[in-house]
């Protein structure tokens, strides 16, 4: 039997974005343990993607459609780790910068075995935890919801 780790191994992060930038993410990558490997035209993305060599895919907004819909895989939207700087003194002017930290745990996270990634999340017990005061908790928002949408009839509904 293979183990999680083995396929992770065996496969890759597919990286598709214009060549300055996926070449310092696959650097990023590979510096930390993960194998990556960056394409940059539709042409190549296909073919790498039908080849089964990849887990995971990194790209922008704009393309991750275009890489789901040619095979259904996660994919990290690198975008969502640019955060706006505020501007110093009076100048007006403002940047962005790359939280690589964040943009790293997502790899991982994404890399872990389902089972694993299920079980906790961030140090807080999943949401289908099967804890008893998950239970609790989610039966008292149903009692709520219940009580309350049992109490107020919609609009333009007859009494």
């Amino acid at each position: 039997m293979t183990s999680h780790s083995q396929i992770k191994n065996q496969k890759s992060i597919l990286v598709f974005l214009p060549r300055s930038a996926a070449q310092v993410i696959v650097s990023k990558l590979v510096e930390h343990g993960h194998t990556a490997t960056a394409v940059f035209s539709v042409p190549e993305l296909f073919d790498a993607l039908r080849s089964d060599s990849y887990y995971l895919a990194v790209t922008t907004r704009p393309d991750i459609d275009m890489v789901r819909n040619i095979k259904s895989m996660p994919v990290v939207n690198l975008e969502v780790f640019f955060h706006t700087v505020g501007s110093t003194g009076d100048s007006v002017t403002s940047s962005k910068q790359f939280d690589g930290k964040a943009f790293l745990e997502r790899i991982k996270a994404l890399s872990e075995p389902r089972s694993s990634r299920s079980t906790t999340t961030h140090g807080y017990p999943a949401a289908n935890s099967t804890s008893n005061g998950a239970r609790s908790q989610l039966f008292q928002w149903w009692a709520a919801a219940k009580s309350y949408l049992n109490g107020h009839t919609p609009a333009g509904a007859k009494k």
